[in-house]
């Protein structure tokens, strides 16, 4: 017989209702949970579809980036190549096609470059006839992309702008030459004049023979000196060198030094040479050097006061050798140091203005400089030239 407790419920009857109030709450439970689990599900789902929109918004925009990008790259009138790791052009756009004469797409780059004489890996400006025979300058540079990905090549051409400059440099000439052509004529004019005077008083039929050779003379020394400031006009304008060679720089000093002492003693100026000229050689016309370097001794020299002291310097450093001449003069003055080397320019009454002039031409075809250098006393030039170390002579 089965017992019963005082509520008439048997021990199964409760172990019964206290399963299923624990499956009750459980079960509770678990609809909580999935309804938590549907929220943040519906809350994912949502960010989601942001997202989806976000990204599917980039791509337009992207998309229509590229198409702008691709259209301005078609558009633009320099050649744009891009190369692969293996050195093939993967793409070209519109001007390339056209620079380059054909499609050289999944093409090597290399052979691209070669066809026209060009390095693949160089940059730089590259000259060459087209099949029709027109003259072309192409300016090409790289730029390697990242984790040598390849390359972005951009080939650029620039003749017309080449021509232009030629153009420009001409009118220049032309300009320059004819303000020297109404300095020359002024220069030219007093010592004409004088010459010219002197000379007729030769025809006066009162003179003596003193007085006769007396106006001779000052009629030559006239003419002499036009006959200078022409050479100086000439040397100017050839740019005084004709034949280059390599100029040892002890003996260009040497030679320096033995044509300008006499006339640093004679004015009393103090001269301070280099103690030892370095070993170097100087690829110039070895006359038309000499005589720009004595040009820079002798502008010194007029404005040194007595006892003063020109000094010439050297310094070399990367294949270049720096000369330089100072003075103790009144140095030059922001108002002159513009026009210091114009040619006629000259704040002398007895000067030509050529000499500074000639000596910075035969600095430029040298392949050098002549600058004026910011100096605390007097003026101060430097003659900046390439070298090379002077060759060891064989042993005997």
């Amino acid at each position: 017989m089965r017992s019963h407790d005082a509520t008439g419920s048997t021990p199964q009857t409760t172990g019964l209702e206290h399963a299923f109030d624990r499956f009750t709450q459980v079960s509770g439970q678990l609809i909580d949970a999935y309804l938590a689990l549907q929220q943040q599900v519906s809350h994912l789902s949502e960010q989601l579809a942001l997202a989806n929109e976000q990204l599917s918004r980039r791509v337009a925009e992207n998309t229509a980036l590229l198409g702008r990008l691709s259209l301005l790259l078609n558009m633009l009138p320099a050649g744009v190549i891009e190369i692969d790791a293996e050195g093939r052009v993967s793409r070209q756009n519109r001007a390339a096609s056209t620079l380059l004469g054909e499609d050289w797409t999944h093409r090597p780059w290399e052979a691209c470059a070669s066809s026209f004489g060009h390095a693949a890996h160089d940059d730089g400006q590259v000259s060459y006839h087209t099949p029709q025979g027109e003259l072309r300058h192409m300016l090409i540079q790289r730029q390697p992309l990242p984790d040598d990905d390849g390359a972005i090549i951009l080939v650029q051409d620039v003749s017309r702008a080449l021509e232009m400059q030629q153009q420009l440099a001409q009118q220049e000439r032309f300009v320059a030459m004819g303000r020297m052509a109404a300095s020359l004529a002024h220069q030219l004019r007093t010592p004409l004049a004088t010459a010219m005077l002197y000379t007729s008083h030769l025809n006066r039929p009162s003179i003596d023979d003193t007085d006769r050779l007396k106006f001779a003379g000052k009629a030559l020394t006239r003419l002499r000196a036009l006959e200078g400031l022409v050479s100086d006009m000439l040397g100017f304008v050839r740019g005084h060198v004709e034949a280059r060679e390599w100029v040892a720089l002890p003996r260009l000093l040497a030679d320096a030094e033995q044509v300008f002492a006499p006339q640093a003693q004679a004015r009393e100026v103090v001269l301070d040479w280099p103690a030892q000229a370095p070993q170097v050689e100087l690829y110039s016309d070895g006359k038309a050097l000499l005589g720009a370097f004595v040009n820079l001794l002798e502008n010194a020299l007029v404005f040194s006061p007595p006892q003063g002291h020109i000094r010439v310097s050297t310094e070399l450093g990367n294949g270049v050798l720096k000369l330089t001449v100072q003075d103790d003069g009144p140095g030059v003055s922001a108002e002159v140091a513009p026009r210091i080397f114009d040619p006629f320019f000259t704040t002398r009454a007895d000067g030509t203005g050529l000499g500074l002039a000639i000596a910075r031409g035969v600095a430029e075809v040298s392949g050098g400089e002549l600058t004026l250098q910011a100096s605390t006393r007097g003026a101060c030039f430097r003659l900046q030239l390439p070298c090379r170390v002077m060759p060891q002579e064989p042993a005997d």
